[in-house]
């Protein structure tokens, strides 16, 4: 089976990529528009031509879409959200493949780190302690830069390899629920 990843940037579908082999290792996971397309440039029409032609080249099963809300599930971010689930159901039309999910990170993918600080722990060779729920963290990228100072988002993908995917599963419930999402599209 081969599953496509589509993100805001290299580093956050690396990620996404090295965790969920974890436990899909049976699974070929492929970077779509790798190196193309980053950030808000991800939401415009020659981006949906671009998606399309891979698509149709790389012939993937199974198109997951990797979004950053950029903040919380409060009704602050509500049109944020709202913003993020039309992009979605916008673009997994344009992959013509029948099977999509979409991972809408709470704040940006940092939190994923948050969820499995041990993996943080060994990456960086230090002791911190963190128990909070990482969807209610504002800016967790800064907050792990408040941790270590050599903290680098193009750390991601290495904390990622060695981050315990039931740890990430078990304490950030918007990735159990993407989990069970992507696990009801494996079923034949």
């Amino acid at each position: 089976m081969k599953v496509g990843l589509v993100g805001e940037a290299p580093a956050d579908t690396q990620s996404i990529k090295n965790l969920l082999k974890k436990r899909y290792s049976s699974i070929d996971f492929i970077e779509l528009l790798r190196n193309k397309i980053t950030g808000s440039s991800l939401e415009n029409q020659k981006t949906k031509t671009e998606l399309r032609i891979e698509c149709i080249t790389e012939r993937p099963d199974i198109v997951i879409f990797i979004r950053d809300l950029d903040g919380l599930l409060t009704k602050d971010f509500r049109l944020k959200r709202l913003q993020r689930q039309n992009y979605y159901k916008s673009f997994k039309g344009c992959t013509q493949v029948k099977k999509t999910v979409f991972l809408l990170n709470i704040w940006e993918i940092e939190a994923l780190i948050l969820a499995d600080i041990e993996a943080f722990n060994k990456f960086y060779n230090c002791s911190i302690e963190y128990n909070e729920n990482p969807m209610l963290v504002k800016e967790p990228k800064e907050l792990l830069y408040s941790f270590h100072k050599k903290y680098s988002e193009s750390h991601n993908g290495e904390i990622f390899e060695i981050s315990d995917f039931d740890k990430v599963y078990e304490n950030c419930d918007y990735f159990k629920s993407f989990i069970n999402k992507f696990e009801r599209l494996l079923m034949p």
